[in-house]
């Protein structure tokens, strides 16, 4: 029972401070998130140490407990470990391939769809995050995947802001359906690049996003 209710908390809180219902900059208590999530202290600490340990809290001994800022560098470097994990897995996941992959993904992608347009609505992003996973499940690469969900936050952070774009939303629909294309080909040359497109086109939109949401950036 105790270690459903850290789990449930620290989903909750890692949650909202993904999607900005908690913002960056924002104060942060056991004595709050309790209250919040109907629970009591042990697990609301639990959980934002936690979340310290994954850059989404920072903690100020005998003062506060603050949602981090979004830091440039450490998108930087989150996205290069992206990067570097997808395509490197790229082979091994072309070569194990099936058929139950290509209609995991296939299905996967009409949910997109269906979601596309809905602003705001947490499932697409869901739905974004679960197509990639079924890449590291089918290359077998869990450790990958659980970095890439621990540790890979501010990044991710800025994937929830841009795709609540319609035109973002669009495209990356568009690039799935060709990874499904070159998987659906066991291409593996071919499904390397679209996935060097797809995860390359990391920050034409930061500089945007750092105007519009000033607030949420750390200084550099």
């Amino acid at each position: 029972m105790e270690k459903n209710l850290n789990e449930f908390t620290y989903q909750k809180l890692k949650k909202d401070i993904m999607t900005f219902v908690l913002v960056p900059g924002e104060a942060i208590s056991a004595a709050k998130i309790a209250e919040r999530y109907g629970v009591s202290r042990t697990p609301a600490r639990e959980a934002i140490v936690k979340l310290q340990k994954e850059g989404l809290v920072d903690i100020y001994p005998q003062s506060k407990s603050l949602v981090s800022w979004i830091n440039m560098e450490r998108i930087r470097q989150e996205w290069y470990v992206r990067y570097t994990l997808e395509i490197c897995m790229a082979e091994r996941f072309v070569r194990r391939i099936t058929q139950d992959t290509i209609w995991a993904m296939e299905r996967n992608l009409r949910r997109m769809e269906q979601t596309c347009d809905q602003a705001g609505d947490n499932l697409y992003l869901e739905l974004d995050h679960e197509f990639h996973d079924l890449i590291y499940d089918t290359a077998g690469e869990f450790l990958a995947k659980e970095i890439i969900h621990t540790q890979v936050t501010h990044y991710n952070r800025i994937r929830y802001l841009t795709d609540q774009a319609p035109f973002v939303r669009e495209k990356t629909i568009s690039e799935h359906r060709q990874l499904i294309g070159a998987a659906r080909k066991k291409d593996e040359g071919l499904f390397e690049e679209c996935l060097k497109v797809h995860i390359g086109r990391l920050s034409m939109d930061l500089q945007m996003l750092k105007e519009r949401y000033p607030e949420y950036f750390a200084p550099e």
